[in-house]
């Protein structure tokens, strides 16, 4: 039995200090911690520019909203930029590929295929670079222009930076705060169809409204303002003095709370709808068959 005693008790210290290291995570893999390729300050980015195979895109801040540059100017949505540098300042990689590469040719980055880069307010730039695909499905290499690491980034990730010029446009050319509006006029190949107000200091849905001399409902006097709001073009705007507004086939005319009016004219073009608000710099292309459907309801069909 004295002899046992040594084993029992060297069995007993090894599974204590298995309970020990195991108590410590001694045998768990530590979680990856994902890196932020380029840490930066929003409000301090001035400058974007997106260069892919098939476009470059570059932003430069004014006042309190962003102007695009290249490849041509256009009514922005500014959200949207806002949310691409939020894409930009979020994106991380959960793997290192190389620490210190030498050879950037065999990950495809010593020619990249896309590049995004954030200028900041004090001049630095921020360059983000993508070249080759990984073998396994949906990563890619990166890395950050004067670091020689090379990164795994998820192409779902990089979904967020890869945006052409129609990502960042305002797609919404009728611009109307449906609680503001006092009346809506549309007229569709020499129809007319309008839509009052007669509860007038109420929101639109608790209000009484007219379509014509007929009696509605106010959640029905907004669905059919939505059929305005709810217009959007998948096109590039256009200048608006490139479209020459004669006999147009569509007016709208919006009258608000204040008595101010906006209108907006749009002319045919085979199968779309040029759409210019009255004094505005920009025409939207709209589907014909949109606007036909918005008129359909306005005409209760």
């Amino acid at each position: 039995m004295k002899k046992l005693i040594p084993t029992l008790l060297l069995v007993i210290i090894c599974i204590g200090a298995f309970w020990y290291a195991s108590s410590k995570d001694f045998f768990r893999e530590k979680p990856v911690q994902p890196t932020t390729l380029a840490s930066i300050k929003k409000d301090e980015v001035q400058t974007i520019d997106i260069q892919t195979p098939d476009t470059q895109v570059e932003l430069a801040r004014k006042g309190t909203g962003w102007d695009m540059t290249k490849p041509s100017a256009l009514p922005l949505n500014n959200n949207l930029v806002e949310g691409w540098i939020d894409a930009y300042a979020l994106l991380t990689s959960d793997k290192v590929i190389e620490e210190n590469a030498s050879d950037l040719a065999k990950y495809g980055l010593d020619k990249p295929a896309e590049v995004y880069k954030a200028t900041m307010k004090d001049g630095s730039v921020k360059s983000i670079q993508v070249g080759a695909a990984l073998p396994i499905p949906a990563y890619f290499y990166a890395k950050v222009e004067g670091s020689p690491a090379v990164y795994q980034v998820g192409e779902q990730a990089l979904s967020g930076l890869k945006k052409t010029p129609l990502d960042f446009m305002d797609t919404a050319p009728l611009k109307i705060e449906n609680d503001k509006v006092q009346s809506a006029k549309v007229t569709w190949k020499g129809q007319s169809w309008t839509l009052t107000k007669t509860d007038k200091d109420k929101p639109a849905a608790g209000a009484a409204w007219k379509l014509g001399d007929k009696d509605l409902k106010g959640t029905d006097a907004v669905t059919l303002l939505d059929k305005l709001t709810l217009l959007h073009t998948a096109e590039l705007a256009k200048p608006s003095k490139d479209i020459a507004m004669t006999a147009p086939e569509l007016q709208v005319e919006v009258t608000m709370a204040d008595n101010t009016k906006d209108t907006y004219q749009g002319k045919l073009e085979q199968d779309k709808l040029w759409l210019v608000k009255q004094s505005g710099a920009w025409a939207f292309a709209l589907p014909a068959a949109d606007i036909q459907a918005m008129a359909d309801a306005f005409a209760g069909k």
